[in-house]
């Protein structure tokens, strides 16, 4: 029978001691060090372990290790540092009741500290100590005995030596004793020693004794070099010893929070993605679209752009439909260097009159002050004041569009219904997270947090009164995804649709006409993102209708082809940089065993 548990990545213990290698110098190395504390060695180091059962049938071990240092004559050294983990196998394994004495029985001062996992018992205070020193340190450990993968035995496997730790031990020795009864009967008789570096399966002696009140395995006296350890696996049978809770399979703590999880999350996704349906299904009418080429006065670029639910920038749509609408005029920029580095367009105010919305008379009003014929508009680098009012202008359209009966708000009702089961589910899954925090489950952990993220998501958003469409507003959608279709189809079906008996009564078929139709749509090809498309359209038409440069962009005229494209991209650039600008910033002040293979070990060193 293999007495050795499941064998652990090499990689992990490399770790382990790497970060115990780390707090140690953390605990153990002061500012005022004159050397390195860890230079000196341990000419003798003899652990005695006596396990015993107590009255609920849990093994508790008595350790008591006599170290005796040799430091230099040198003030280097106050005392060592000796350091236990907090847990072994998912229980709390941390040393209790600890003592020092030196060879005398007299009491040495220590003081304890934890970090990283361990528990770490520091001697000595702020004299020096020289030459040899003895510290008998004396603890109390739990649960040391653990089964074997499978329940098929249990082990006592246990690090006698830490392989972290950089002082040589001229005489390492061990006695490890299992009271008669019980615990004695249980032993299988398989005992083996390991000696090396970490990972190591050289072998080393263990020897096996009965006594009048324990049976006795022994490790004799063998040198060990530094980084170095000695591991013990002794086996016994299954069932010997009581387990602790956190060791013992429980359906509820450890799969309860999984299914907890899974089902909050399932409800709270069930939650979020009626939500989103609910607007997906309000935003159909008749389910046709048709195509369109023109636009109601009531349906400006801010008003349009909630409706379509358009992440485009309607603000910089909105300047242009003020622009192909003779209320204002795209200029190339005062500032000359503006200029030659391409920089967006200033504006000029031609006639504020011919606005037809409301909001487009708001939006003249925040961009010249005042507004009067001739004032002249530069987009400013850096202006909160500006951002925010731009912020404002946009929050506008969208509540226009709530108030001239295009959306509402809703929630939905299944939506919420889940929601508010995800929930309540999420209550029992953390109740259960908590009461099993002491198994260091880390994929029921892990698996909860995850679950409930998602699920607490989509219960917000299953709750959440959301904006939908009414059914004017559901119809004013499919308009403009009419529009859309237009803008998107070949110039031979637009020309169709127009010269049709409804396209004539609205539209004559004329180069110029058909230039103003097409540059009343290009605010609206900015909030589909056909923009660039739209332009290029447009510059066929200028040329066909011997136009250099239109009314509402004469700079156009300076460019070469493609000039209206790339001026619409940077005046985009630039505004949406301006609109959005804010002052504020944030800054930050993370058989088959092995050396090092059992519990115990931690590290030892100079301080």
């Amino acid at each position: 029978m293999t007495l050795s548990r499941r064998l652990r990545p090499l990689s992990g213990r490399v770790a382990l001691g790497a970060g115990a290698l780390l707090a140690m110098a953390t605990l153990t190395i002061p500012a005022t060090a004159h050397a390195d504390v860890d230079d000196f060695s341990f000419d003798e180091w003899h652990g005695s372990y006596a396990l015993s059962l107590d009255g609920d049938g849990r093994v508790t071990a008595e350790v008591t290790e006599t170290l005796v240092a040799r430091f230099p004559e040198s003030d280097q050294n106050r005392g060592i540092v000796r350091a236990l983990p907090l847990r072994y196998e998912g229980a709390p394994a941390a040393p209790e009741g600890i003592e020092v004495v030196d060879e005398q029985g007299e009491p040495v001062p220590f003081e304890v500290e934890e970090e990283d996992g361990f528990r770490a018992v520091l001697t000595g205070d702020d004299a020096y100590v020289h030459g040899e020193q003895t510290y008998v340190i004396s603890y109390t450990l739990h649960d040391v005995v653990a089964p074997l993968d499978g329940g098929d035995a249990e082990e006592f496997q246990w690090d006698l030596l830490p392989v972290e730790r950089l002082q040589p031990v001229a005489d390492f020795s061990a006695e490890i004793s299992f009271a008669d009864g019980v615990l004695s009967g249980g032993l299988t008789g398989g005992a083996t020693c390991y000696l090396g570096a970490a990972g190591s399966t050289d072998r080393c002696d263990v020897r096996q004794e009965e006594r009048d009140d324990a049976t006795v395995f022994t490790v004799p006296s063998v040198a060990v070099e530094p980084s170095e350890g000695v591991t013990v696996a002794i086996g016994l049978e299954p069932g010997t010893v009581v387990q602790p809770p956190e060791r013992i399979p429980n359906f509820a703590l450890d799969g309860g929070p999984l299914i907890m999880g899974g089902l909050a999350a399932a409800a709270g996704a069930g939650g979020g993605a009626a939500a989103i349906t609910m607007r997906r299904r309000r935003r159909r009418a008749t389910g046709i679209v048709i195509a369109q080429y023109d636009v109601p006065e009531d349906l400006p670029p801010l008003v349009a752009a909630p409706i379509l639910g358009s992440g485009k920038p309607a603000l910089e749509a909105e300047i242009v439909h003020l622009a192909v609408n003779g209320v204002l005029r795209l200029e190339e920029p005062v500032d000359s260097s503006a200029s030659a580095e391409g920089g967006s367009p200033d504006l000029r105010l031609l006639d504020p009159d011919r606005t037809g919305d409301e909001l487009d008379s708001a939006t003249v009003s925040e961009l010249f002050r005042p507004a009067t014929p001739g004032a002249l508009f530069s987009a400013p680098e850096e202006d909160e004041d500006f951002a925010q009012r731009m912020a404002a202008l946009a929050v506008r359209g969208t509540t226009a569009a709530d108030e001239r009966g295009y959306l509402r708000k809703e929630r939905s009702r299944l939506g919420a219904l889940l929601g508010a089961l995800a929930l309540c589910l999420l209550v029992p899954m953390i109740v259960l997270i908590v009461l099993g925090a002491s198994r260091e489950n880390m994929t029921v952990l892990s698996v909860g947090l995850v679950g409930g993220a998602l699920a607490l998501v989509g219960a917000l958003i299953g709750m959440a009164r959301h904006r939908v469409h009414t059914r004017r507003g559901a119809e004013a959608h499919e308009y403009l995804l009419g529009v859309r279709e237009f803008i998107r189809v070949a110039e031979a079906d637009r020309l169709r649709m127009l010269q049709s008996a409804e396209g004539a009564e609205r539209t004559r078929d004329g180069d110029v006409d058909v230039v103003r139709l097409y540059e009343k749509l290009l605010p609206y090809a900015m909030l589909f993102g056909e923009e660039k498309q739209w332009a290029e359209v447009l510059e066929v038409r200028y040329r066909g209708a011997g136009i250099t440069a239109p009314v509402w962009y004469p700079a156009l005229a300076l460019h070469a082809a493609g000039g209206l494209g790339d001026s619409l991209s940077r005046f985009t650039t630039s505004f949406t940089s301006s609109a959005s600008y804010t002052s504020s910033s944030s800054s930050g002040a993370t058989g088959g065993g092995f050396v090092g293979g059992g519990g115990g070990g931690g590290f030892a060193g100079g301080r």
